[in-house]
Parts: C-alpha cells; sequence; structure tokens
C-alpha cells in the first residue's frame, strides 16, 4: 500500500511539473497550446485537460473577444488521423547513461509506446557525439516496438540540442500536425552545433512542443531543460533516480492521451488583439494574441468587374447574356440564309462573268452543305429519343414559328451555356433547366390556344353541317360546305378530313386522326355519327343537333369549373413568386444577408431542397385545380 500511494503520489507530482508553462498560475483543468503550423485565418489549439472523463465535443465552448468562432471542429487524440498527433523520443546514449540509467530509459520508453493510442505516431532518435534516426513517426506498433527492443550503442560527448532539433525535423517530415518531443538527458548539451536559442526557434516555427526529462547525475544542469520546455509551451520533469523513469513517462502518455484539437476559422481583422477562450463545464482557459498583419500588401481595392459580379441582379443578366449568345451562334449555323435572285441566277453562268463583289457561289454551296450535314447529325440524334415525333408533331399543330431541329438544338446549347454558371456556384447549374421550361411553355401555350380554339368554333361548325345535311347534301359535302364558312384552325383541320377522304380513307378514319391532332372527344362522336351514317343511314343532323347541345353545355360546365378553381390557380403562382420575390427582395436590401446560402455547402443543399419543394408543391396544385370533363 505504501509502495502503491508512493507511486500516485509520483505521477500526480509529474503531471503538475508537465502542465508547467505560460498558464501555470491558472487553477483550471485545462491548458491551451496553439499551433502555429496553421496559417491565418484558421485557428487550432491543442486543449490538454486534466479531468479523467472524455470531453464530449458539444460541451467545449470557444470565444474570440467574446464572440462565439463559428465551424467549430473538435477530435480527440483517439479518433484522429496517423499524422494529426505524433511523439518523436529523444534519448541520451552519451556514456554517462551506462548501466541502470539507460536500461530504465528504455524500458520507460517500452511503456510509453504501449500505452500510447494507436493513432499516435511515435518515433526515436538517439544523441550522443552523433545524432541516430532509429525509428520514423509511424504508427505501425511492431516497427516501433522493434526500435525500442535493444539498446542503442553509448558513446562519449551528449548533442542535446542537436537531437532536439532532428526530432523537430522529423515531426515537420511526417506532417504531422501536432508534434511533441520528449527528450532524455542526465548531463548537459556536450559538442551541439545548434544551440538551445536555436532549438526552441526551430520548436515554435514547426509548431512542436517540448517536454524535457532530467535525471540527476554528477553533471546534471537542469536550467537549460527547465528553459526549452517552458518556451516551447511543453513542460518539464525530473527524476531523481533511473527507477523513476517510468512513472513520469506514464504520467506524459496519459496526459497526451487527453488531448484535443480545436480548430475553427477566425472572423477578427488583421492587427486585432484577439482573446480565446475556451471553456468546459465550469473551467476555462484563455489565450491572448494578435491576428497578423501581411507585409508589403498594398490596400486592396474591388474592381469594377469584381463589384459587378457580387452586385444583386448581375448573375441573371449574365445568364440571359449567356443565353442570347447561344441562341446567336446556334441560329447562325443553324439557320440557312435566303439565297438572293443574283446568287440563284449565278448558279448557272460562270463564275468569271456573273461574280461580283456580292456573295460567292462557291461559299454559298459550301455553307449549305455544311448547315445541311449539321441538322442532319442533329436529327438523327434526336430521332433516338423517345419524345422526337411528339415533340415534332406539338410544333407541327400548334404552328410554332421555329422548326423543330434548330428549337431543340437552340435548347440544349442554351442548357449548356448555363450550366456553366455552376462554375461560380453549385445552385446556379439550375439556371440550366430555364431554357427547356420556357421552350416547353411557349409552344405547349400555342398549341393549347389552338386546340381550344378549335373547341370553341366546333359546336357553330356543326350547326352548319345539319343545315347541309337538311339541305339534302351528303356528310362529306356539309364538310365541304363548312370549309367554306369555318375560321382557322377548323378550316385547316377539317380540310385535311376531306383530303384523306378523297384519297380513299373512310372519313370516320378521317376525322378520328383530326380529333387525335386536337385532343377533341367530340369530334370522335362526329366520326361515330358519320359511321353509323354510312352504314346505316338515319337523321344525322338531328343527331348533330343533339351532339351541339351536349357540347354547348359541356362547356358551360367547364367554365363553371374553370371559375371555381380560379382561386387554386392563382394561389399556385403566388406561391412560387412569393420565395423568389423576397429573395429578390432581400438581396437588394442586405446582399450580405443570403451569402451563407450560396457560398456554404448547406445553404446550397437547402437552395436546392427549396427549389424541388416549390416545384413539387406547383405540379400538385396544378393537378388538383386540373379538372377533365
Amino acid at each position: 500500500m505504501r509502495r502503491l500511494g508512493a507511486i500516485t503520489l509520483a505521477v500526480a507530482a509529474v503531471t503538475a511539473s508537465l502542465a508547467a508553462g505560460t498558464q501555470a498560475a491558472t487553477k483550471s483543468p485545462l491548458r491551451l497550446t496553439p499551433l502555429t503550423t496553421i496559417q491565418f485565418p484558421d485557428r487550432a489549439f491543442i486543449l490538454a485537460s486534466t479531468i479523467d472523463a472524455p470531453l464530449a465535443a458539444s460541451a467545449i465552448h470557444v470565444s474570440e473577444n467574446g464572440k462565439s468562432v463559428s465551424r467549430l471542429s473538435v477530435a480527440p487524440a483517439s479518433k484522429t488521423q496517423n499524422r494529426t498527433f505524433g511523439v518523436v523520443l529523444a534519448i541520451d546514449s552519451s556514456n554517462s547513461m551506462r548501466g541502470a540509467a539507460i536500461a530504465n530509459a528504455m524500458a520507460a520508453a517500452r511503456a510509453f509506446a504501449a500505452s500510447s493510442e494507436n493513432a499516435r505516431a511515435l518515433g526515436l532518435v538517439t544523441f550522443n557525439k552523433n545524432v541516430r534516426v532509429v525509428a520514423r513517426p509511424t504508427a505501425d506498433r511492431s516497427a516501433i516496438a522493434a526500435a525500442l527492443r535493444n539498446q542503442p550503442p553509448l558513446t562519449e560527448k551528449t548533442h542535446l540540442w542537436d537531437g532536439v532539433g532532428r526530432a523537430i525535423d522529423l515531426l515537420r517530415q511526417a506532417k504531422v500536425t501536432a508534434g511533441s518531443v520528449v527528450v532524455l538527458t542526465d548531463g548537459r548539451d556536450i559538442g551541439s552545433g545548434t544551440s538551445l536559442a536555436q532549438a526552441v526557434t526551430k520548436a515554435r516555427v514547426a509548431g512542436v512542443r517540448v517536454f524535457a526529462v532530467g535525471l540527476k547525475s554528477s553533471q546534471f544542469e537542469p536550467d537549460a531543460l527547465q528553459a526549452l520546455g517552458h518556451r516551447t509551451n511543453g513542460g518539464y520533469a525530473e527524476a531523481a533516480s533511473p527507477a523513476g523513469l517510468r512513472s513520469i513517462y506514464s504520467a506524459l502518455s496519459q496526459r497526451l492521451a487527453r488531448e484535443y484539437i480545436v480548430r475553427y476559422r477566425s472572423e477578427t481583422g488583421i492587427g486585432v488583439p484577439v482573446t480565446v477562450k475556451v471553456g468546459v463545464g465550469d473551467g476555462s482557459v484563455t489565450w491572448r494574441y494578435a491576428t497578423p498583419i501581411p507585409n508589403n500588401v498594398q490596400p486592396f481595392h474591388r474592381s469594377f468587374v469584381d463589384r459587378f459580379i457580387s452586385s444583386p441582379g448581375s448573375v441573371a443578366l449574365l445568364a440571359l447574356l449567356a443565353a442570347g449568345f447561344a441562341w446567336f451562334a446556334v441560329s447562325t449555323i443553324l439557320k440557312p440564309r435566303r439565297s438572293t435572285v443574283k446568287a440563284r441566277v449565278g448558279e448557272f453562268i460562270d463564275a468569271g462573268e456573273g461574280t461580283t463583289s456580292g456573295t460567292d457561289p462557291a461559299s454559298l454551296k459550301v455553307r449549305e452543305r455544311l448547315v445541311s450535314h449539321v441538322l442532319l447529325t442533329a436529327e438523327r440524334a434526336f430521332q433516338r429519343t423517345p419524345w422526337w415525333d411528339r415533340f415534332k408533331e406539338d410544333l407541327e399543330i400548334g404552328e410554332f414559328p421555329v422548326r423543330p431541329v434548330p428549337l431543340a438544338t437552340l435548347t440544349v446549347a442554351s442548357s449548356v451555356a448555363l450550366a456553366l454558371f455552376g462554375l461560380v456556384s453549385p445552385v446556379l447549374t439550375l439556371l440550366a433547366i430555364v431554357p427547356p421550361v420556357v421552350v416547353r411553355t411557349a409552344y405547349k401555350s400555342k398549341l393549347k390556344k389552338r386546340r381550344e380554339a378549335f373547341e370553341e368554333q366546333l359546336p357553330d361548325s356543326l350547326i352548319v353541317l345539319a343545315a347541309s345535311l337538311r339541305a339534302g347534301h351528303s356528310f362529306v359535302g356539309g364538310l365541304s360546305s363548312v370549309l367554306e364558312e369555318a375560321q382557322e384552325p377548323t378550316r385547316s383541320e377539317l380540310r385535311r378530313a376531306v383530303a384523306d377522304e378523297q384519297l380513299g380513307v373512310p372519313i370516320e378514319d378521317a376525322l378520328i386522326r383530326v380529333a387525335a391532332r386536337m385532343d377533341s372527344p367530340d369530334l370522335e362522336q362526329i366520326a361515330l355519327v358519320a359511321s353509323l351514317q354510312r352504314q346505316a343511314g338515319g337523321n344525322t343532323a338531328e343527331v348533330l343537333d343533339t351532339v351541339v347541345e351536349s357540347i354547348r353545355e359541356r362547356f358551360k360546365l367547364r367554365r363553371l369549373v374553370r371559375a371555381l378553381t380560379a382561386q387554386g390557380r392563382l394561389a399556385r403562382w403566388v406561391l412560387i413568386a412569393l420565395p423568389v420575390g423576397v429573395a429578390g427582395w432581400i438581396a437588394i436590401v442586405n446582399p450580405h444577408y443570403l451569402a451563407p446560402l450560396f457560398h456554404t455547402g448547406t445553404g446550397q443543399t437547402l437552395v436546392v431542397l427549396a427549389v424541388v419543394m416549390v416545384t413539387s408543391g406547383s405540379f400538385v396544385i396544378k393537378r388538383i385545380t386540373s379538372i377533365e370533363l
């Protein structure tokens, strides 16, 4: 029991001595050490805790000048990558360590390695008149055990500061984020080419802490070791005998196991004094520093282009310019130029006689062949898609002014051009869906208007047809009479049916084709009437009067339904425009308010989610308010 109590007191004393440093006056169980390898505005600290229980990341609060920091990450030593925490053991192998001293030193080093976290990289350096690298920092426990298995050869002199410098170089070469050096000696420096001040400077520049362990002997001088540990934010411990080294190394291993990497991005301006406060429960620790001022840096003035790109509405303007450029480029390539009379006549005469300063017929032929080749290649590519035939039919029925191939090619080119804005921000990639939506809305609107006009004109056309039948005309003759009085699009569509009938197609089949083109179930009924009239005869005019009456009653019901669903359809557009309008207004009033939505991964995800939700809600409302009769 007495021996156990003595060991416990020794561990406590060693832990207290190792904690001595720039914050030794505080009674907090926390200790903070900055990592100088992290460049401002990123900040990183090693947070050491004497609390036995592990600290939860949510329990650690960090502030700068009283303001909580953003993007805080806390990683314990046991859950970091192999190159985050690293320790190099530097052991004196001079002649003064002969016997029990070197044996206990190696035993203590093996105990340190055995109790270290698997994620921590370990290395070994011995020094006498030469500095010998036994093992570079590695997380391979078998390699570490092999390096510590045998005692190093002993010889004269003690290049203490050279050994410390070589250990620091190993940590820097291994790219260890939070490096530490544990140096053990029983004497003073003899013969080093490096001074104590140079070793301290190298440790500070590399962001490495040095924990010095002194073993009392006749040549022992503790002042230099104490200065080394204090000035590198490490610590100092002293063993009265070789047997005490094991407890010192065990206490040091426990301390390093309770360390955490605290990282965040500072939002403080340059040249400003900063007080960093890290709190865990009732305990807290502070560190003071001043944000660095870059050397030889001229005052920064944003250019006009930068201010324009960052201003509200610039993205929309650039998108319109890109779409306009794509439209011009594609239309120039795909739209063939109209040949003039001079050019057409010039094709039949000799180039030397008929050509002037105008357009060269040869160049016209080359251009026409190029355009034809591009059009043919594009159409072949589009024909492989299942929607191409329906797309061409919709454009033809709606009498859209642009031909299918140039329109589809232009839409694809515009989408690709707008998708390039994703290089600025991934959210702007959503602009690529604008051209297809606009084009589809445009030609679907014309198609819908043409079909609605046909439906509205159909009752009047049927009345004329019924009157012709009463006058003694045949069904086809009655349709021909309707063509004289009908308006577009009824005239052209019924003319198509009459032309098909003249080519030998039964009139009912011709009307069914027109009904499919116009999406008119009422015309399908007329086709059925025509079929019955041809096969069985009967009073077709009276049947047509009944059909006209049912069509007009259906029109009244449709108008009633549209009136009842008008509020829902208006609500759909209001709900779509509301978030866009509010975001636009906020961007004008306070442009920086929405910056997190477009410059952070979480914000961009939320923007995409909002667009998907608004679009889905729009389609749902459309399906609710669209009632088929």
